[in-house]
């Protein structure tokens, strides 16, 4: 992996932020996303594109102004991505503003996406990946 390859995924995030959908450049096809139960009712994992696509609609029917900011974004020495993440919303029936902290654990094949780990804590992604703090 290379520093193109967090460049492309900081750029995937700033795309989605900006019009809500994902460029499937970036994905695997048959990508895996683990999702955390912190965000809302979408725990789970999700199959490909279309499920990940499905995963984040629901997201979107249910905040407004959903943004995914990178604040960091690293390599493990096995080559996996660790991106600290942070979610912004509002919530679209009661208003509440949403300010949360993830962590990805990114796993790739090929330069493209194949699997996405979210972790509700820093620590617990960094242990999954092999690092500390």
């Amino acid at each position: 992996m290379s520093e193109e390859t967090i460049d492309r995924l900081r750029a995937a995030l700033d795309a989605f932020n900006r019009t809500g959908e994902i460029g499937p450049d970036l994905l695997d096809s048959n990508i895996e996303m683990h999702q955390a139960s912190s965000i809302i009712d979408t725990a789970g994992v999700f199959h490909g594109r279309e499920g990940l696509r499905e995963m984040l609609g629901e997201l979107q029917e249910a905040f407004e102004d959903l943004s995914f900011e990178a604040e960091e974004i690293s390599e493990t020495p096995e080559g996996e991505i660790v991106a600290f993440i942070r979610v912004r919303g509002r919530g679209k029936g009661s208003g509440i503003e949403v300010d949360n902290a993830i962590a990805w654990v990114v796993t790739l094949r090929d330069d493209s996406i194949a699997r996405i780990v979210v972790y509700e804590e820093r620590a617990e992604a960094l242990e999954a990946a092999g690092l500390s703090e």
